[in-house]
């Protein structure tokens, strides 16, 4: 079922939704007066947009699980902000709910690999603030996150050091990916997510993501697209 232009308006209204109602989901009565479209047309595009792999649908239902960078869900990853707390997607939608909310600084909250060590890391408007080695691991190369979306969002983890991620992935037997610091994977999530809430954020072409990527310093094989990737 290929996506229809009305989608966009629909993805981006989601983003709208969240940050409006301070973390929880849109219901359908809201998507339609963000959209500007009927229900019906909003549980259409809600039922494309989760075979595009842009968001997942709770199983049997037309309700929200995650639509990155949001969650509807308890996550490991906790944004606070100004009395506010939003549940992320993945480690690097943490930093975009940090750069898309309104506030001079904002805290990220979450457990490194997954594991028992917890994370607080203080986010500003130009990113986090007294960062150490942190990094975000992304298992997964671009080109395949919506395949499994509610997978790569998962394990996008923190972790302390670079270093650590090559014992965690071989005791957990999970792939070894990409590390990108704290601060830079910062930078891609902003530019990513960060005019999330406009309909033109959503109809983006692989060249365009392919340049945000090179933009903010990541090139290469792991972050190439295929040609058909048109929607985030």
């Amino acid at each position: 079922m290929p996506l229809l232009p009305g989608d966009a308006r629909v993805r981006a209204a989601i983003n709208t939704g969240f940050l409006d109602a301070g973390g929880a989901a849109p219901t359908a009565d809201e998507l339609s007066d963000l959209s500007q479209r009927s229900r019906d047309d909003v549980f259409d595009s809600l039922r494309r947009l989760d075979r595009a792999g842009s968001i997942a649908l709770r199983p049997g239902t037309l309700d929200l699980w995650i639509a990155p960078p949001f969650a509807a869900v308890p996550t490991l990853f906790r944004v606070d902000a100004g009395g506010r707390h939003y549940w992320a997607s993945s480690a690097w939608s943490a930093l975009a709910v940090a750069a898309l909310v309104d506030d001079a600084e904002v805290t990220v909250r979450s457990a490194l690999g997954g594991e028992a060590t917890e994370l607080t890391l203080r986010v500003g408007p130009d990113g986090p603030i007294d960062a150490g080695d942190e990094v975000v691991h992304f298992p997964v190369p671009a080109q395949r996150w919506s395949e499994g979306l509610v997978y790569t969002e998962a394990t996008t983890l923190f972790f302390a050091s670079s270093d650590d991620v090559d014992a965690w992935s071989e005791r957990h037997r999970l792939p070894r990916g990409e590390t990108v610091p704290v601060a830079q994977a910062f930078a891609l999530a902003k530019a990513y997510f960060g005019d999330a809430r406009e309909v033109a954020a959503h109809q983006r072409h692989r060249s365009d993501l392919e340049a945000m990527f090179r933009a903010v310093g990541l090139d290469g094989r792991f972050w190439a697209l295929r040609p058909d990737r048109s929607l985030t």
